[in-house]
Order: C-alpha cells, then structure tokens, then sequence
C-alpha cells in the first residue's frame, strides 16, 4: 500500500461534447422499447462504452450489412452522406437520425457552396479533415467528386488555386493547423490573380473543441502526473493527449483502468482527462482505481 493519498481531479472539460451526449441519449432512448437497433458505424471511438451499449442492447453493423433485416438504423453525431440515406429509404428502413447539428449544418453549407460552383463554372470547394474520417466521408458525399480535401499544410502549399476558393474544415480539425493552412491558401489564391472576396474561408471548427485545446494545456500544466483517458481510434484524444504531454512530459494515455502503471511515485496531484469520446463513468472509474492504489 503506498502511502500519502495525492489529489485526484477529473477535468471538468473533458468527455463527450454535445453532440455525443445527444446521440448517446437518443440510443438509450430508442433502446427502452425493446425493439433492435442497429447502429451504422461506431458511435464513439471508445472500446469501453461501445462495449457498454451492446451490453444493453445496441448491435453495431457497417455499411456492407445494411438490409432489410436491418430494420432500424441509427445514424451517429458524425453524420453520413446523402447516398446512405438514399440507401436506407429504399430498403424502407426507419431511420434514427443523431447527426450532431453542427455537422448538418456544416454539411448544408458545403453543399450551396458546391453548387455554387457548379452554377458558375468556376470556383473550388476545399475541405481540411482527416481522410478516412466517418464526418469526412459525410461532408464530401455532400457533392462527390466536386470536393477537395486536405489533411497537411504541406497539400495546401501544392494545391492548385485559379479563381474562388471555399474552404471549410472538419469540426473536430486542429484549430491552430487550420489558420496555417486557411494563410497559406489565401496567399496562394491573391498570388494567382484570385480577389480577396472570392475566398471564403469557414469558421467550421465545433467550438466546444476549439476550447478544448486551451482547456487541456492549463490542466496539464498544474498537475504533477496527467492520465488521458481515449479509445485507441480516437483522432481528438491523440490530438489532446499530444497537447497535454507537450506541457507536462509525465502525461500517460489509457484506454482503462487495467493499463495503469506505476507511474505516481511523490506526486502530490494527479489528474484525469480524455477525448470528446471517453465517458464519464470511465474517467470517474480511472480515478477511483488511482485513489485504492494508495489506500488499499
């Protein structure tokens, strides 16, 4: 038993945004009638919690076991594009619908400004995400084939640009990459002749997670040892975990309680963070696992 119990605090801003917290509600919901519930993609990226959720009931398919034996799907907080829904009205499945509104409106707004183009003949229609992404493949299926999309400052450099540019990022996107390459890409469209005007550029990073950032570098600043909490297909919890080792080196990313290492030594503080994904209840199961270490 180690003695000298440290202080143990849960990061106020961490866990699910709103828009998870909306979709997780909406599952818990639908799953009260007993009917089945079939759920199109992962609806967090934390093993844990979707471990939780089939637990109680939800069945987790992807797109290749869409069917009519599928017979209501639940769509998660980070959207899909128009084919999905296409698909589903076809097989005359009921669809439950939880895309995150600053998605949708995210994707109606790529949507005008594609067909924007299309109605002039000019114009391009940029996206910075993460290729591969559940909310990328949404927004680009917005217009297919009409969109671009970035993921390094480096592809912004190299883009070719000749009249106006829409640029929009993924909501969940690094907020300080995306002002280098919104920079890089305005410089690039005056450079080629293009006006100021004609380069819109989209405040479209969620700003829940824009504070995210801010919020982490203060926490993990003030804490002797920082546990990070994420799934290990978390984009946002590799970011944030990134931020908080770069402030305090002594930062340990977990998926759970069993991965905990001796990792506490003389520290007077410890605290716990996590991803826009990693739940409360797990966070809160993290600290508890700390507090018997040093009084069992």
């Amino acid at each position: 038993m180690k003695t000298g119990v440290p202080i143990i605090e849960i990061d106020a801003s961490a866990g699910f945004c709103s828009g998870v917290n909306r979709a997780i509600k909406i599952i818990a919901d639908s799953l009260e009638d007993g009917k089945p519930l079939f759920c199109l993609g992962d609806v967090v990226h934390n093993e844990a919690e979707l471990q939780r959720l089939e637990k109680n009931g939800a069945r987790f398919i992807d797109h290749s076991q869409l069917s009519e034996t599928a017979s209501r799907v639940f769509i998660r907080a980070h959207g899909e594009p128009p084919e999905t829904y296409n698909k589903l009205t076809g097989l005359g499945t009921e669809v439950i619908d939880a895309t995150c509104p600053v998605v949708l409106r995210l994707q109606q707004k790529i949507r005008i400004a594609a067909e924007k183009c299309l109605h002039e003949g000019r114009g391009k229609v940029v996206i910075f995400g993460k290729p591969g992404h559940p909310e990328v493949i949404g927004l680009l299926g917005q217009a297919p084939g009409k969109i671009t999309l970035i993921s390094t400052t480096e592809q912004a450099r190299e883009l070719e640009i000749s009249g106006p540019v829409y640029l929009f990022a993924q909501t969940t996107a690094s907020e300080d990459i995306y002002k280098e390459v919104a920079d890089i890409i305005t410089r690039k469209a005056i450079l080629s002749g293009t006006e100021p005007s004609d380069v819109a550029v989209t405040s479209s990073i969620c700003r829940q997670m824009s504070q995210r950032a801010p919020a982490i570098r203060e926490f993990a600043a003030k804490h002797d040892v920082v546990i990070f909490v994420s799934g290990s297909a978390s984009s946002n919890g590799k970011y944030l975990s990134g931020i908080a080792k770069e402030v305090n080196p002594h930062t340990y990313v977990v998926s759970g309680v069993n991965e905990i290492g001796d990792w506490f030594g003389d520290a007077a503080s410890v605290g716990i963070s996590g991803a826009t994904s990693t739940p409360q209840w797990l966070m809160q199961a993290v600290a508890t696992h700390i507090e018997n270490l040093f009084t069992k």
